[in-house]
């Protein structure tokens, strides 16, 4: 059986990043060393750039792989 409860608060929804678009302007980038979480921030950049219009690029380099904001 269901009840009806009052008084519950909504939680936050927004849920927090774990890579830093929210904090990057153009030009900006971060630094993946962990070869594992590549694709993951491939695919979170896309996704964030789609509902952000912001875009994102990924290129291999030195150190491991790098995340820059282009616009």
């Amino acid at each position: 059986m269901l009840y009806v409860e009052s008084s519950v608060p909504l939680p936050d929804d927004r849920q927090r990043l774990k890579y830093p678009f929210d904090d990057m302007d153009v030009g900006d980038s971060f630094l993946l060393t962990d070869p594992s979480m590549v694709k993951n921030a491939r695919s979170a950049a896309w996704m964030y750039s789609r509902r952000h219009g912001m875009k994102f690029s990924c290129r291999k380099v030195e150190d491991g792989w790098r995340v820059w904001r282009t616009a």
